[in-house]
């Protein structure tokens, strides 16, 4: 039975509430779906700093998320902050300074203790929380001409983790509600607003960044990429993709990891970082003494973590394939990489790459390589050349079949430099050894080996 639907934008802010409050106790009686979300008439924050329209919606629970009957969605008072006020039955939607169509989507988790507003308030109306850094420098910033959708969660669900996590041995398989419920209000909001869906990005901080893992690294089909900032665990990720194997899930998203050895968080980063080097997953990694921060600003004190911040991670693609590059020359020490008794105190693993797509038909590939030398407060030594290990991921026509041979070649200024052939592993992955990159662009080219 569908429950009738009641617009709480043409009611005054106090009816607006009401209304939503019997759609609940309606659904609740009859088991039914209080979605889509409804615009909040009672929200006071409209616009940000800089002009851009800022929405709050509201909603109840879909009967397929899994909720258990008795979850409480009562909204609070728009301008929500703190634990108390935690919930998961609003969200708020910034939209681009200039409103289009085909605009990217950045995707906020806000961390434990914290609420969707209070990270519109940092990035967006310049609100400072017990006088801390400048809070335009959230690390979950984006763009002026993105859409940003900041989604509520609470310290108990952990964006999905709470949910799963004492049930794992029994199901270990397990969907969270909460990845349900976030999947699809991006879908909702992806429609609604017609984004580029090649271009949906997923951020968050500590809370926020264990569920960016955990919702983020099975869903490469959604994803183009996401950036953690010091991540509060990476065990959700590991359950969610079983244990790092990526069975039967499509190829990850870009991973761009800020995480710091001095915060009692990291402990679990091992696991993640020897994942993306034993699978070949797409890892972007800088740590440094920075601690458990919320802030850029905290971090580009260290050179070469300011260079991980100018990763370009938010001009990915989610329909261009990628390369994964490791056991390259040019990474410092990781604290969280084999048998770390010495590291360094700051460092990146893949944060000097950069890529480009040139070809991607089904009997030939090419794509340009480099290492970038970003610009940044006070510059690092930075290499000139550097060899790596690289992986095709994400590839759109070219298509890998296990144990075939592909020629390969490598070219800069239309000399060759290196060729080769190689056979794709039973993973359909393929890995070129030893490649040299400079940051003078090279073009690799992969061709289907003729019978």
């Amino acid at each position: 039975m569908t429950t009738p639907r009641m617009h709480s934008h043409s009611l005054p802010p106090l009816l607006g509430r009401l209304a939503l409050a019997l759609l609940l106790l309606a659904a609740k009686a009859q088991s039914a779906d209080v979605w889509p979300p409804i615009p909040d008439a009672s929200n006071t924050t409209k616009q940000t700093q800089d002009g851009r329209s800022i929405e709050r919606f509201t909603h109840g629970p879909r009967e397929g998320w899994g909720y258990p009957a008795n979850e409480d969605w009562s909204v609070p008072p728009d301008q929500e902050t703190g634990v108390k006020q935690q919930n998961h039955s609003c969200f708020y939607l910034v939209s681009p300074k200039n409103p289009r169509e085909n605009a990217p989507l950045c995707v906020v988790l806000h961390s434990a203790n914290r609420t969707a507003y209070d990270y519109v308030g940092f990035a967006c109306l310049g609100r400072q929380i017990e006088n801390r850094e400048d809070p335009t420098k959230v690390m979950t910033n984006s763009p002026d001409d993105f859409y940003s959708l900041y989604l509520s969660s609470t310290n108990a669900e952990w964006w999905g983790w709470g949910q799963i996590r004492r049930d794992l041995a029994k199901q270990p398989n397990a969907v969270p509600p909460a990845e349900r419920r976030v999947l699809d209000t991006i879908e909702w909001i992806a429609s609604r607003c017609h984004v580029d869906r090649n271009r949906i990005y997923l951020c968050g901080v500590s809370m926020g960044g264990c569920g960016t893992l955990g919702l983020g690294m099975p869903h490469g089909e959604v994803f183009a990429a996401i950036r953690p900032d010091v991540p509060a665990g990476t065990e959700y990720a590991s359950a969610r993709t079983g244990g790092f194997g990526y069975v039967g899930l499509p190829d990850p998203p870009v991973i761009v990891d800020f995480s710091s050895p001095k915060d009692n968080w990291s402990k679990t980063q091992p696991a993640l970082v020897q994942a993306a080097q034993d699978k070949r997953l797409p890892l972007v990694l800088s740590w440094g003494p920075f601690g458990h921060t919320t802030f850029s600003s905290i971090i580009a004190k260290y050179p070469i973590c300011d260079v991980a911040l100018a990763f370009p991670w938010l001009e990915i693609r989610r329909n261009e394939a990628y390369p994964v590059f490791t056991h390259a020359s040019c990474d410092q020490r990781s604290p969280w990489l084999g048998a770390a008794a010495e590291f360094d105190e700051e460092g990146q693993i893949n944060a000097w790459f950069r890529w480009k797509n040139q070809k991607d038909t089904p009997t030939e590939f090419g794509m340009q390589i480099w290492i970038a030398h970003p610009a940044v407060t006070t510059p690092p030594a930075m290499p000139d050349a550097a060899t790596a290990d690289i992986t095709l991921r994400r590839l759109q026509q070219f298509k890998m079949e296990p144990g075939k041979s592909y020629a390969w070649q490598l070219a800069r200024a239309g000399k060759v430099i290196a060729a080769g052939r190689v056979n794709a592993d039973a993973n359909k992955l393929l890995t070129i050894s030893n490649v040299p990159i400079t940051t003078e662009p090279a073009d690799l080219i992969l061709r289907i080996e003729k019978p």
